[in-house]
């Protein structure tokens, strides 16, 4: 046995007696990895700007917890505004030590609002602003916006005193509150999710046991920190596993989708993904010119979330990519939400994913009908997989909170050790969500407010129950009617739209903003878009759209982690306050 094969192993063996907290880990890495790399992060996603061992992470989060200390924040709540890199890493694990609550923000746009931000300062009752480096005096003037923010201490943690001792770190008990994950609000206001020491813990190993993540392994993450998915797969999970992770910014992958992969083939990486789009994204923008010295050989693990998964996405990005090395394996299909930490589903490793054609019909009234592969009128759902680790989801009606029938479509129930403790100050909403019961007395489960079914032990989503569209009775989930409407014209975003109805004459009428290609927009012809949105919508749906109305790319309005945010854009719509290049 190599020594990484045996030190794995060892690891694995070894963590789950001693180890209470992520802290506990992180002391057992940097005692038993001392000077071997544990992140680093790469600058425009492609120079090495910063480097961390184990051990001077482990020392750095020490000074600045001491810090925190000092200024008498310990049991309190702060935000932490930062630009991507490893300052963020070193101030969350300082947080954790100096017995601090973490809440990690977007950093903001010199242009955005501090609406949301003061909408989080309230809620959590956050008591200082924690940054680094040039981000301070931006901070300062943006938060001077708000006579509330204006008013919280700002913390440069990349400034604290080093030389001072950092003794009398803070232990925290598995029971008390490690994070507050506030939710995207892609559906409601954002709510603080409390992320328990032990929750925590028991995701990190619900993840890293069945994908065999140790020391011999490599993560590429290009997602933010202040997104779930970023923060567990990104930062957490490999400080638990003991593996390298390598970051750079979501701009610098957005911007060229390729530093992605040349990060994965410069590392040999074994686990990184991301949502649907960023597949999507890679195909469209990586010409077959320039995939060309790229060895994707490695990724053992390409894992898909956080929004609807298409298959076609999967068989393009295989197809453009697999003279590369990448292997159709690798797709890990997975589901998870901030409520439950994060994992709640994953794929089988080194299996293909499942897909399951459904009949459209039936779909829309809440019925499975299986069909044949590319079948009319079918769709195809790819499957995120079974429970983890000591994990159940159930499908239940949710009105009447039975388990549903077989071939019946329900609400994804959920429970297990990595259901966060509930919702800060909103007794009423934990209570509704996050200690519900099945008709017969089983429970707790959180309720996710996703549609599903099973198909064995496999999860399949079809969509969000408030999110759904109800026409003439029937059930329509929007990103089926998204998804059709981005692929009916080559000068369209896909992926960038929202679907919704509102109320006109006594009828539901269906509206689709959709926004335009950037380098498209000026020479589309627009009413030949129009004409292929309206005809897709037809043909594919079997309904008649009442407008379909273009913006500009970013037009439309997202969560902080990219969720299209439909019922603003239904608000924007009816208030004639979206910013349309045309529409019809």
């Amino acid at each position: 046995m190599s020594d990484t094969a045996a030190e794995r192993q060892g690891t694995q063996r070894a963590l789950p007696g001693k180890s209470r907290t992520i802290l506990d880990v992180l002391g057992y890495r940097a005692a038993a990895h001392g000077n071997r790399t544990a992140f680093i992060f790469l600058e425009e996603g492609e120079v090495e700007e910063g480097k961390l061992s184990f051990q001077e992470l482990h020392a750095n989060h020490l000074v600045v917890a001491h810090a925190l200390r000092k200024e008498g924040l310990a049991g309190k709540r702060v935000l932490l505004f930062y630009l991507p890199g490893l300052d963020f890493v070193i101030a969350f694990f300082g947080c954790l030590a100096a017995g601090v609550v973490p809440i990690a923000v977007p950093p903001p746009l010199p242009t955005e609002r501090t609406s949301r931000i003061q909408a989080i300062v309230d809620d959590a009752h956050a008591a200082a602003v924690l940054t680094a480096g040039d981000l301070v005096p931006v901070l300062q003037s943006w938060l001077a916006q708000s006579e509330r923010l204006g008013g919280l201490p700002l913390i440069a943690t990349d400034a604290v005193d080093a030389l001072e001792s950092p003794a009398g770190a803070h232990r925290p008990a598995p029971d008390d509150l490690a994070f507050l994950q506030y939710t995207s609000g892609s559906t409601t206001l954002p709510r603080g999710v409390m992320v328990g020491h032990d929750n925590l813990l028991a995701n990190l190993e619900c993840i890293q046991r069945p994908l065999l993540i140790g020391a011999d392994s490599v993560s590429v993450t290009w997602l933010p920190c202040f997104h779930d998915m970023g923060l567990i797969n990104g930062v957490l999970e490999p400080v638990y596993a003991g593996c390298l992770s390598v970051m750079m910014s979501p701009l610098a992958f957005i911007r060229r989708p390729r530093r992605w992969l040349e990060a994965i083939s410069r590392y040999q990486a074994t686990h990184s993904g991301g949502p649907n789009f960023a597949y999507d994204l890679c195909v469209r923008k990586i010409p077959p010119r320039d995939r060309q010295g790229l060895e994707l050989g490695s990724w053992r693990q390409a894992y898909l979330s956080a929004e609807p998964i298409r298959r076609d996405t999967l068989e393009r990005f295989h197809d453009a990519f697999t003279a590369s090395g990448f292997r159709r394996t690798a797709f890990y299909p997975c589901y998870g939400l901030a409520e439950a930490t994060l994992a709640v589903t994953g794929g089988s490793l080194d299996a293909a994913p499942l897909c399951c054609s459904v009949d459209n019909v039936a779909l829309e009234q809440g019925r499975v009908i299986e069909t044949s592969e590319g079948a009319s009128g079918s769709t195809a759902i790819v499957g995120c997989g079974v429970a983890g680790l000591d994990t159940e989801v159930v499908i239940v009606d949710p009105e009447t909170r039975q388990l549903a029938a077989a071939g019946q479509i329900g609400e994804a129930w959920v429970r297990g050790p990595g259901v966060a403790r509930g919702y800060l100050g909103r007794p009423e909403e934990t209570q509704e969500s996050f200690q519900a019961h099945l008709d017969t007395g089983a429970g707790p489960f959180l309720r996710t407010g996703d549609l599903a079914f099973k198909k064995g032990e496999e999860l399949f989503i079809v969509g969000r129950l408030k999110d759904v569209i109800i026409i003439r009775g029937r059930n329509y989930h929007p990103h089926d009617i998204e998804w059709s409407v981005g692929q009916s014209h080559p000068a369209l975003r896909a992926g960038c739209a929202a679907a919704f109805v509102v109320d006109g004459d006594g009828s539901e009428k269906l509206i689709v903003v959709q926004e335009l290609q950037r380098e498209l927009s000026g020479a589309a012809p627009l009413e030949e878009v129009i004409g292929n949105v309206r005809q897709a919508v037809s043909e594919q749906h079997g309904l008649r759209l009442h407008r379909a109305v273009l913006v500009k790319t970013g037009g439309i309005p997202r969560t902080s982690s990219g969720k299209i945010q439909r019922r603003l854009c239904r608000s924007l719509f009816e208030a004639g306050s979206l910013d349309e290049v045309a529409q019809g």
